[in-house]
């Protein structure tokens, strides 16, 4: 079984000063970081870096059909120095008041490539795979563990549904004999409908396993030449808990500069002499003014969708199984034309904070004219909700207070469970508003909320 213990974030904990402008000497208003010093060049960069220990892209925002409102994820994301790819797919009918998701992962040697499964070179149309929108077999969902299993001899086969050549096998509780997960290495070809699975066989030990094939893909795909440029973002997600298909199918276009996070867009974690500046350092930018238009279909039903949506491009090294990165985020695209992202890191004296303790934090900033800024922050959490699945308490009111562009901000969810339950290291990505003040004006605008704990 792989276990994600890690997903993404805003990389370690760094000495806030370093990554600050000076103020301006006579009004003290923070000052925009030179472009120069970003190391982010688009569009090469917004494409596969092979060398990379991990990278991925991810989508999140707000997508409204009239008056109905949609929270949505969708982030496909690569690990191969671990050997893995893995995507989570997300929606929030905030008006239904539910929640779909689901985190599938893709192993090798054919159910995932670490340098062919997204574009690499410059000179060709951008994309970005995984699962097969034409296949009916991505994953395997066990619904009953069962018990008495051999951890060693337990088989898996895959029959019917049209297709041939798929490989899977269990991961078995040693103690009880349980099916803990069933992983597949080959998703073979060609299955028009859902196959059958059967949990071992004849003279094998166990009983009462059940687990079923489960679809969902992602795709991304641009033009060469600006990439940020019509990108069309396909995907299946087939829920976890209740089993509802819910196909999104975006358009996506970038307007203006690239958010460049950290003002730089790296954060460099290891010392530079212990490996490449990929192995060594976190890249990171995102696309903040992304016009968004098309469909989300939920179990039949079409709503043609639109809306202001962020994309995130993160690469580089991050983190390990060992010393695994936990973090708290909050995303604002407001209607005075400034975006920003905060982010406190529980890492070295940033401890999980305390209903209602402010915390020092830091926030990255993008102005109406595309300038970045850097400056010190402080963040209140409150009202926790705890996840009856993971058991994880998280908070879904958050205050931002940013002295330097006298600004208060409040984030709320819009939805308590917005979580992506797994074995070891859940996760909280969700819709949110964000209302409050900003260089002393009232404002207002879509949020979001992350939280890995």
């Amino acid at each position: 079984m792989t276990i994600l213990p890690f997903l993404r974030g805003r990389g370690f904990a760094r000495p806030l000063a370093s990554a600050c402008p000076d103020t301006d000497n006579d009004t003290g208003a923070p000052q925009p970081i030179p472009g120069e010093l970003s190391v982010i060049r688009l569009p090469a960069d917004h494409y596969l870096h092979r060398d990379a220990p991990t990278e991925w892209w991810w989508h999140i925002g707000t997508l409204k059909a009239g008056d109905r409102v949609f929270g949505f994820e969708i982030n496909a994301a690569s690990f191969q120095g671990r050997g893995f790819g893995f995507s989570q797919i997300m929606l929030t009918d905030v008006a239904a008041q539910k929640h779909y998701q689901r985190t599938t992962t893709f192993n090798p040697p054919a159910g995932y490539d670490p340098s062919t499964w997204a574009e690499h070179d410059v000179n060709r149309d951008w994309r970005v795979r995984l699962g097969d929108p034409s296949s009916q077999l991505t994953a395997i969902k066990v619904t009953n563990p069962g018990s008495g299993y051999d951890p060693v001899a337990t088989t898996v086969t895959v029959t019917g549904g049209g297709g041939s050549q798929a490989i899977a096998y269990p991961l078995v509780d040693p103690t009880s004999g349980a099916i803990l997960s069933i992983q597949v290495t080959n998703p073979g070809r060609g299955y028009t409908s859902p196959p059958h699975i059967v949990i071992g066989g004849p003279g094998q030990k166990g009983s009462g396993a059940t687990a079923e094939a489960v679809h969902t893909f992602i795709t991304m795909d641009a033009a060469w030449g600006d990439p940020t440029q019509n990108m069309a973002v396909v995907t299946k997600l087939t829920d976890d808990a209740t089993g509802t298909e819910v196909v999104f199918d975006l358009t996506m276009s970038q307007k203006g500069a690239p958010f460049v996070v950290w003002g730089t867009g790296v954060s460099q974690i290891l010392p530079k002499a212990s490996g490449s500046h990929l192995q060594t350092g976190n890249y990171y930018y995102s696309l903040t003014n992304v016009a968004a238009s098309g469909t989300i279909t939920i179990d039949g039903e079409i709503f043609e969708v639109e809306g202001k949506t962020w994309m995130d491009h993160e690469y580089g090294f991050f983190g390990t199984a060992q010393n695994p990165v936990k973090w708290i985020l909050q995303n604002a695209q407001l209607d005075n034309g400034w975006s920003l992202s905060n982010h406190y890191v529980l890492f070295g004296d940033n401890k999980l904070p305390k209903p209602g303790a402010p915390v020092p934090c830091e926030v990255t900033l993008q102005d109406p004219e595309g300038r970045m800024y850097v400056v010190p922050g402080v963040m209140t959490a409150d009202r926790q909700w705890t996840s009856p699945v993971s058991k994880v308490t998280y908070f879904l009111d958050y205050q931002l207070d940013i002295a330097g562009f006298d600004a208060a901000l409040n984030f709320k969810a819009l939805l308590a469970d917005q979580e992506f339950p797994l074995p070891v290291g859940s996760i909280y990505e969700g819709i949110a508003s964000a209302e409050g003040s900003f260089q002393g004006k009232p404002t207002s605008g879509t949020g979001w909320i992350e939280q890995a704990l």
